[in-house]
């Protein structure tokens, strides 16, 4: 049901977003850009409501003038909670009452086809949005699905241009925002310390992350650089991310040390030479903004999905050249001068992302469209 509204007042907004800050096996990016997101619009008024996937001792709360609500299973089966939550969807959508909903794209299989089951406008966020690479790994037809799905959506939020040029392709006459992430003023006063190690900081999906990548040419170098590598995060990869650190002989050169947040995670990346950002694919990487934001450098692909970070403040090798990203590692790893530059220029290009700015741009969407659909 939708709710006729005048563009003066505050609204009502859901969010379908699987993930949530709380959630031990996943507290990825995109719940924190939902949050951050979400408490802001809170504070101008608007009714802020995130449907996510249930977890291990998962609870409905209030939280930062936010209602977050779960649904499906509370197992610790991350698969199982994400086929879950997909199959109930259609339910829960047609229960919402609303004036906007955000939807977060979902693995494997992008969309969640929300405008068929709601007269409410939805706007689509590609959180997710590669199917390609779920069909190629469980020889299913994702791919099929995602490009069906998004030809019913009206509204769209990317985050860089290569999702907004996807998009187009699907759904020609999409009204879009290109809406960046921002970032916490904390990760500017983070005081940095003598380097100890390079840092890799994310969900352990090699498959995503490139973790194997990055261990590859690590390996194929690591007498010529002395830092240490350290991996912060958790994930379904984590036992095979153990076995090809066995297999490669880096059990004395890297460390696993779990997920990394609050404290933890400042301290980390206090101590961070520079960040290994080895992603085969990545929508935005809010990390990645965060690491700038503290004036680390990055080293990774020339991936689109990071076609924002310029290169005065990451150095990017060819995709999946191991043997240039390697040689990256080494030159990054040797050149204190350059790392001091490259900081610099991290700390000036975070600066231009905000969450406030962020929170603002969507609130201006959110209104253009209720005024769209009521004019």
């Amino acid at each position: 049901m939708k709710k006729k509204q005048s563009q003066a007042n505050n609204l009502s907004i859901v969010f379908l977003d699987f993930d949530d800050i709380k959630n031990p096996l996943l507290n990825a990016g995109q719940a924190r850009s939902t949050y951050e997101v979400g408490k802001r619009l809170a504070e101008k008024g608007h009714d802020v409501t995130v449907i996510s996937s249930g977890f291990p001792g998962s609870k409905d709360r209030i939280e930062a003038g936010i209602k977050y609500r779960h649904i499906g299973s509370r197992s610790r089966v991350i698969r199982l909670n994400n086929l879950i939550y997909i199959l109930l969807m259609p339910l829960a959508v047609r229960k919402i009452r609303a004036d906007i909903i955000l939807e977060c794209f979902t693995a494997p299989i992008s969309t969640l086809f929300t405008p068929l089951y709601t007269k409410i406008p939805v706007v689509a966020k590609p959180t997710s949005f590669e199917a390609e690479r779920f069909a190629r790994r469980y020889l299913l037809p994702f791919n099929i699905i995602e490009k069906l799905g998004c030809r019913f959506y009206k509204y769209f939020i990317p985050a860089n241009d290569y999702h907004e040029k996807k998009m187009r392709k699907y759904a020609p006459n999409i009204i879009s925002r290109l809406i960046p992430e921002g970032v916490d003023n904390e990760y500017f006063n983070i005081e940095k310390k003598s380097p100890k190690h390079i840092l890799f900081l994310g969900r352990l999906d090699i498959g995503q992350k490139g973790i194997d990548l990055l261990l590859q040419a690590y390996a194929n170098v690591k007498n010529n650089i002395k830092w240490p590598l350290v991996i912060a995060g958790n994930g379904p990869d984590e036992e095979k991310t153990k076995n090809l650190i066995n297999k490669l002989g880096l059990n004395s050169r890297v460390s696993m040390i779990g997920p990394a947040y609050g404290e933890k995670k400042n301290h980390v990346i206090a101590e961070t030479l520079f960040v290994a950002l080895p992603s085969r694919h990545e929508g935005f990487c809010l990390f990645a903004l965060e690491a700038l934001a503290a004036g680390i450098p990055l080293a990774a692909f020339d991936i689109p999905g990071i076609s924002w970070i310029n290169s005065a403040a990451a150095r990017k090798a060819t995709p999946f050249n191991t043997r240039e990203y390697a040689e990256t590692l080494v030159k990054l790893s040797n050149n204190s001068e350059l790392l001091d530059k490259m900081g610099l220029a991290a700390e000036e290009l975070a600066e231009k992302f905000t969450w406030e700015k962020t929170a603002q741009k969507y609130d201006n969407f959110f209104r253009e469209i209720i005024k769209n659909e009521y004019e």
